[in-house]
């Protein structure tokens, strides 16, 4: 090793020479060796927002009060002839008569909120300063949708508050307790496919399409949106249980395949259960109030996209103000909305769990 003396005289009388450090950048705790530079980075690493594709294929309708209808309209046509079949003689108008069937759902906006506090000395010791308002705002107004669809999903009207879930919760029926209303009240329509297991996804899956063509659903525009999990595992079997030429089309080159016809998609933010609803009960794999209880549960949707109505009384807002009590920024998101299934044959829930069936 080079004194320093020798190191100094060497440098003053430019005689060649080689010097070397020891290449061990971290100590023994993992931490950085002084003199080896710190990487340092002024924006915050922020994680992709959760995209509600379930959202974005509804309805949306602006609401213009707090109580909104949403009317329904059909109408069957029968044909009546204009000729006497025994004398062939041309006949007067038909005494046949049919009128328009009228339905009415109606959506009640139910005000939500939410509310973040940012304290002074973070605003000034965080590593984008004053921008990170800026930052924060942003992030907080894009997770506002898929907060909102998963009240519109959830959402329980009058029901005990879960663990960890918020007030909102509990002020109105989403779309999965209006299906378990529809498949306990109508003996048309399912409401509720079959239970299915994560390892029988695919057959799950047309045995549920099945169901839905049966009950006259309407496949123009119809599709599954699945649970990642679970369309993970649908094409997997695919992949690995189907022809060659199906197989490579799905394993290979990642092309969206179908069901019957019917498209297959999924939504991340189907991913996490909430309301209590990673619980239910099933006699014979169809839901029932008094049945076995099945845990591990996530759940999709098979139906017209636009079947699924999402009203909005007033855009997401996010507010800001300074508190002095708090010292502090406080922030408050604001949404006021609801959720209806407009057609009862129109759209059914996929109840799945990730239990393996026998």
């Amino acid at each position: 090793m080079m004194d320093i003396k020798t190191f100094k005289n060497n440098l003053k009388d430019h005689t060649p020479f080689v010097t070397k450090f020891a290449d061990i950048p971290f100590d023994s705790d993992s931490n950085l060796m002084p003199g080896v530079a710190e990487p340092s980075y002024d924006k915050f690493f922020t994680r992709m927002v959760e995209q509600p594709v379930l959202l974005n294929q509804s309805t949306i309708v602006p609401m213009t009060s707090i109580m909104h209808d949403l009317d329904m309209l059909d109408v069957d046509v029968e044909l009546e002839t204009q000729r006497d079949p025994t004398t062939q003689q041309s006949t007067g108008l038909t005494n046949v008569e049919t009128s328009p069937d009228r339905e009415r759902k109606q959506l009640l906006a139910v005000p939500l909120q939410a509310k973040t506090l940012i304290s002074d000395n973070f605003l000034k010791e965080n590593i984008e300063k004053e921008g990170f308002m800026s930052t924060y705002m942003d992030m907080l107004a894009d997770n506002m949708g898929p907060a909102f669809e998963k009240f519109g999903l959830y959402a329980v009207k009058g029901s005990t508050t879960v663990e960890g879930e918020g007030s909102g919760y509990k002020m109105a029926d989403g779309i999965l307790q209006q299906l378990k209303n529809i498949s306990a009240d109508s003996s048309s329509n399912a409401g509720y496919s079959k239970l299915i297991y994560s390892n029988k996804v695919t057959e799950g899956l047309i045995n549920a399409a099945q169901t839905y063509i049966d009950q006259d659903g309407d496949i123009v525009g119809a599709n599954f949106v699945l649970p990642p999990e679970m369309y993970g595992r649908f094409v997997s079997e695919i992949a690995v249980d189907r022809e060659t030429q199906f197989g490579d089309a799905v394993f290979v080159d990642g092309n969206i395949t179908k069901v019957l016809g019917i498209p297959v998609v999924q939504d991340n933010i189907l991913r996490k259960v909430r309301n209590g609803f990673n619980e239910e009960k099933f006699t014979n794999d169809e839901l029932k109030g008094n049945g076995t209880k099945v845990t591990n549960m996530k759940y999709g949707f098979l139906g017209k996209a636009s079947n699924l109505v999402f009203g909005m009384l007033k855009d997401f807002e996010v507010k800001n103000q300074w508190s002095i009590d708090a010292l502090g920024t406080k922030v408050a998101m604001l949404c006021s909305g609801d959720a209806k299934v407009l057609y009862d044959q129109d759209t059914i829930a996929l109840p799945f769990t990730l239990n393996k069936s026998a």
